[in-house]
This record gives structure tokens, C-alpha cells and sequence, in this order.
């Protein structure tokens, strides 16, 4: 059910990748491309940094990542335990997010297989 959640966001404009990964970085499910694999290590260090940056200066809470250049990746924070990750290119960043708010209860709860 979790790669069924992750494929319905890849059909977003834009969106190549969706991945979700556990509170310590373990990958719980990936959809994307046939022969690319999920880069976890840099969506761990992009978390890992953003939690520092927000702790270290009292900014509270971190919800989400977002990250714009010739790609694109949106990490969301959907519980504390589950961290999802969209990449690609071009698509609108707002849309994606959309996705992902519709979606939310349904990526927070569904069992990885």
C-alpha cells in the first residue's frame, strides 16, 4: 500500500522520485525510475542539517524541506518517524505539496511492506 501512496505522487508534474524513509534513515519504500536508486544519504543530511539549523537557532519546529535548482526536492516531515522525499524536475513545488496534504494520514499510518 505504501508503494501505491508513493507511485500516486510520482503522477504529479514533475515528480520522478517519492521515497519514504524512517526517523533513522532507514528507506521504507521507494518509487521511481527502472535503475536509479533513492539517494537516502543526502535526504538524511538535508534533514539531519535543517533539525540542527532549527534547534541550534529556537526556530522550532521542521516540517519541510524545500530545495530548487536544475532539480527539485521537497522533504516533508509527515510524523517524526516517517520522512518522505519528492525529486525531479520542473513541476511546481506548491502542487507537490498539495499532494502530500491529501495524502498525509494515509502516509502516516500505512504499514511498510
Amino acid at each position: 500500500m505504501l508503494q501505491r501512496l508513493l507511485s500516486a505522487l510520482t503522477t504529479q508534474n514533475g515528480v520522478e522520485q517519492a521515497l519514504m524513509m524512517d526517523d533513522r534513515g532507514r528507506l521504507m519504500a521507494s518509487v521511481g525510475a527502472s535503475g536509479s536508486f533513492p539517494d537516502v544519504e543526502r535526504t538524511v543530511l538535508m534533514t539531519s542539517n535543517g533539525l540542527e539549523a532549527t534547534q541550534n537557532l529556537g526556530l522550532g519546529e521542521l516540517y519541510e524541506i524545500w530545495e530548487e535548482s536544475d532539480t527539485r526536492t521537497m522533504i516533508d516531515i509527515v510524523t517524526p518517524y516517517r520522512i518522505l522525499m519528492l525529486h525531479g524536475k520542473g513541476g511546481k513545488l506548491a502542487r507537490w505539496r498539495h499532494s502530500i496534504d491529501l495524502n498525509r494520514k494515509s502516509l502516516a499510518t500505512t504499514p511498510e511492506m
